[in-house]
């Protein structure tokens, strides 16, 4: 159905047989369409919505008619075309009738020319729409095209080619919002090249090549403000050519990119100081290993040499250049961490408490927040608004894990880290460290994510939420402060985030507790242990069967389950992770319990207890021990869990 075919026809008509008379010539005419008659003012208005298609009217009806039907047509702003189908018409009434808006007229005893009248009418009104449409939507352009002007952070200009030169013929006001410079100032080009830096003058003016080859071109440059700032620029030009072809003028515009340069060089930056990091890491962790060697053997070979022996000065100094190059290993691993920090003897529970109200605030009303200060905490020699800085970064990043709500916790704990750990941690260093836990029981992380998370501008978080600097910047205090970081978390399991800082000793710091008469920990029972972590693992059985454990071991809960129904011999005590893959420490215990009713079990997560109790894991008072534990710490937890 072609568009000047009428869907849907309504006719003013008195009597039927003229109206069938009407239907008949169109159908002649190859009209196919619904059709309703009317014959009174009411029923014809009734019929207006939807609109019909075309409106067919004798004029002289009894009571209503084509004249009447008009006015109504005009009087509600409605452009349907009416054809005028009278038995007699004057032609002054006819005239009359055009100038109201109809669309053609014609008699009844001469109805051959209907097909045509139509096919006119309806055409000519796809040609009203038509250029309504196309008038709408340019001024819906040049609307927009007025506020995108006014308010672009862009300035808009056109350039009047003149020869082998231009000059600005017209600029946006929002030159004066980009450099302090009205549109009075901008008009010549004189001005334009003058305010761009001298570095950058070149290429900023050597653009018609560019332009003439493809017509357009882009350049970054230095733009002068009125105060004497630069700011960057992104320059976008296009050619314009005149009817003949040639080069006739050129629009363009500017955008200020100066953050964006700034980023720019800050991510640069980053990801310079982080590919230097992973590499200090790496080579720091191998190298380390190797240092463990030559200072081991070292110590051996001079234990057999006597006194006055040519070779102990030759092995002593290789003991003394393994220990320098520790030390430059470590400075290694502090390498691209620039902050200027301003340290200060400080009271990690005090500081805690201080911003407590403010880290309320942070996370809203519904996450519980709850603070756990250990008794007689060690003194820090830190930065404080840095530290600060760091707890909010971590409050921050657990509220923002929690969308609908959920429990935060921040424990303080004093911990003596040996030099086992520090063995599986280059950027660690053994003795007294603070201990500072952020828990969360929010989404959690996996491995992939884990192993991203302290990456500069690494972010799982929509643009709006964060940058991805968060934890990279506490990554980077707690390094600078000589302290280091760990991450415990797991998908739908929550996060925990461990800072770990040295102890400070050169001033007054809260007594120690004292302790009791040392206990013997050593033991011959048998100890099952299961432990998704190899190096935890191996750390784990050295000190067990170093203190005369007997260790069965497995790395993963299925293993397990196959090797404990072969044993013969009873298993006094498992050690078992909290949280590994296909099957929790917690459902590994109830399955192997009922086979050795007599067992005892040792959970350890990288979790705090609390934080283990509150996601169901464990009931409360379940022994649990901590990671990272020293050797020292196992030992004891193992036997005063077997003594029990």
């Amino acid at each position: 159905m072609s568009a000047s075919t009428p869907k849907r026809v309504l006719i003013v008509e008195d009597r039927d047989s003229d109206a069938r008379l009407i239907l008949a010539e169109l159908k002649s005419a190859g009209f196919q369409m619904s059709w309703t008659r009317v014959e009174t003012e009411t029923d014809y208005l009734a019929q207006l919505d939807p609109a019909p298609d075309l409106i067919l009217a004798d004029y002289n009806l009894p009571t209503f008619g084509a004249h009447r039907a008009l006015r109504i047509l005009r009087e509600r702003g409605l452009d349907i075309p009416l054809i005028i189908v009278s038995g007699s018409i004057g032609e002054d009434l006819a005239v009359e009738a055009m100038l109201e808006g109809a669309a053609d007229y014609l008699l009844k005893d001469r109805l051959g020319r209907m097909g045509q009248a139509v096919s006119q009418a309806l055409t000519q009104k796809r040609l009203r729409d038509l250029k309504h449409d196309a008038e709408e939507a340019l001024k819906v352009t040049e609307t927009r095209l007025q506020q995108l002007v006014s308010t672009t952070p862009a300035v808009i200009y056109a350039l009047q080619i003149e020869g082998s030169g231009y000059v600005p013929t017209w600029v946006s006001q929002s030159i004066e919002r980009l450099t302090g410079f009205c549109e009075a100032e901008a008009s010549s080009q004189e001005w334009w090249q003058a305010q761009v830096h001298p570095e950058d003058r070149e290429r900023a003016l050597d653009i018609m090549p560019a332009l003439l080859a493809d017509e357009s071109c882009t350049v970054e440059y230095r733009f002068r403000c009125r105060d004497g700032s630069y700011r960057w620029v992104l320059d976008e030009k296009r050619l314009i050519r005149d009817a003949a072809g040639n080069p006739a003028e050129i629009v363009g515009s500017w955008l200020d990119i100066t953050e964006r340069k700034r980023l720019e060089e800050q991510f640069r930056q980053s990801q310079k100081m982080e590919a230097v990091g992973r590499l200090a890491g790496g080579i720091a962790h191998d190298f380390n290993n190797l240092l463990t060697v030559i200072m081991g053997y070292s110590e051996i070979a001079l234990e057999g040499l006597r006194q006055g022996d040519p070779l102990r000065d030759a092995i002593e100094e290789i003991g003394k250049a393994s220990t320098r190059a520790a030390a430059l290993t470590r400075q290694l691993l502090a390498f691209s961490r620039r902050q200027m920090l301003v340290p200060a003897v400080v009271d990690f529970n005090a500081l805690l408490f201080e911003i407590e109200k403010m880290l309320s605030r942070l996370i809203g009303e519904d996450v519980e927040l709850t603070i756990r200060p250990a008794h007689g905490l060690w003194a820090v020699k830190v930065d404080p608004g840095q530290m600060e800085q760091v707890v909010m970064n971590l409050v921050i990043n657990a509220r923002d894990a929690m969308p609908r709500g959920g429990k935060l916790t921040i424990e303080t704990a004093n911990v003596e880290l040996d030099e086992s750990y520090v063995k599986l941690r280059p950027e660690a260093h053994a003795g007294g460290h603070v201990r500072v836990s952020v828990s969360d029981t929010g989404c959690g992380m996996d491995a992939a994510t884990r192993a991203r998370a302290f990456e500069p501008f690494f972010t799982t978080k929509s643009p709006d939420q964060g940058t991805g600097l968060g934890l990279a910047t506490v990554y980077g205090i707690v390094t600078q402060s000589g302290g280091h970081i760990e991450l415990y978390s797991e998908p739908e399991l929550g996060t925990t985030f461990k800072i770990y800082i040295p102890r400070d000793r050169g001033g007054a710091s809260p007594l120690e507790p004292r302790s009791g008469p040392a206990t013997s920990v050593r033991g011959s029972e048998t100890v099952f242990l299961v432990e998704d972590e190899a190096p935890v693992r191996s750390l784990a059985r050295m000190v067990l069967e170093s203190n005369g454990y007997h260790v069965l071991e497995a790395d993963q809960p299925h293993a397990a389950l196959q090797l404990f129904e072969q044993l013969g011999d009873p298993v006094q005590l498992l050690i078992t992770d909290v949280v590994m893959p296909h099957m929790s420490g917690r459902q590994l215990a109830e399955r192997l319990q009922p086979l050795r009713p007599e067992m005892k079990v040792l959970f350890v997560s990288g979790y705090t207890d609390d934080a283990v109790v509150r996601h169901g894991i464990l009931d409360a008072g379940t022994p649990f021990l901590q990671k990272p534990f020293t050797p020292a710490a196992l030992a004891q937890k193992v036997r005063a869990v077997l003594d029990k």
